[in-house]
């Protein structure tokens, strides 16, 4: 069986009722949840993806695994197999489908298929569906043929000009399953044909830590204690710091606004390798300073 992941304290959460949410939502969209849950109840579903931790599927699993346990759905979350090498693989076919370039050899290619070859031979077959999150295990339908649930893989990233080598590797693959789920319909691949297709934007979670609400007093005294001028305008992006979120594009936003409005503000709000966050003033003068 491939490892599940045992979410702990994350079932004793806020996000684990349901009722939580209407003072947020609205009662018209919780008794809609209630009545879709119902239609569905005792359905089996196999969440499956890379890792428990670290990056927005983790995140979204570990939120959304408890609250469809709540509305009666039998849910079970758990990962592929893979060494170092495996999973730097995947990092560059992870890339590749937002356009990256990369040599796809064949040593490489059969390396990814064994892997999801081994894994599909550890999946139990008592789902009725398999929900397959990005490139990593995303062969997985292929090699298991015989399964009687539905397969549904959902594509987090901006796909739509892919790396044309690996598409053509992955898309015999993709086109295996039964659904694939994109957060826009713009980042759909053109030639995708075969699997039923929906499109569905991501969303937050008002009640996990990261999007509690916090005093205004706070958030104003850690944005001066960040080197941030209350008074002037500021132009905000809070991502990782990699080439998909586009930091130039945001510099070169923040350069037009500038010449225009001379006091604004940039701030590039994400993660590096030391564990902090750096934000630029003036976006030409590569003067870094402390970031939120």
């Amino acid at each position: 069986m491939l490892p599940e992941v045992h979410l702990g304290w994350h079932c004793c959460a806020p996000a684990t009722n349901p009722e939580n949410y209407r003072p947020l939502v609205g009662e018209a969209l919780i008794d809609e949840l209630k009545a879709l849950a119902k239609a569905l109840a005792g359905v089996r579903i196999c969440q499956i993806n890379a890792t428990a931790a670290g990056g927005g599927v983790a995140e979204l699993l570990g939120r959304q695994v408890p609250l469809l346990r709540a509305l009666g759905l039998k849910v079970e979350w758990r990962l592929i197999h893979g060494d170092p090498a495996f999973f730097a693989l995947t990092k560059r076919l992870h890339n590749a489908l937002q356009g990256a370039a990369l040599e796809l050899t064949a040593a490489l290619q059969e390396a990814y298929l064994a892997r999801n070859r081994t894994c599909a031979a550890m999946l139990a077959e008592h789902y009725d569906v398999y929900m397959v999150h990005d490139p990593q295990p995303a062969a997985l339908r292929y090699f298991a043929p015989h399964s009687t649930g539905r397969w549904i893989w959902r594509c987090h990233i901006d796909s739509s000009t892919p790396n044309p080598q690996v598409w053509a590797f992955l898309k015999p693959y993709i086109e295996a399953y039964d659904a694939a789920v994109f957060t826009l319909r713009e980042f759909c691949p053109p030639d995708l044909h075969g699997p039923r297709l929906a499109f569905i934007p991501p969303a937050i979670d008002p009640l996990s830590t990261k999007n509690m609400a916090l005093p205004q007093e706070l958030c104003r005294q850690v944005l001066a204690d960040a080197g941030v001028d209350l008074r002037r305008p500021l132009l905000l992006q809070v991502a990782r710091f990699d080439p998909w979120k586009d930091p130039l594009g945001v510099i070169a936003a923040y350069r037009l606004v500038k010449a225009r409005r001379p006091e604004v503000q940039l701030a590039l709000v994400g993660g590096h390798g030391r564990g902090r966050s750096r934000g630029l003033d003036h976006a030409g003068d590569h003067q870094p300073r402390s970031g939120l």
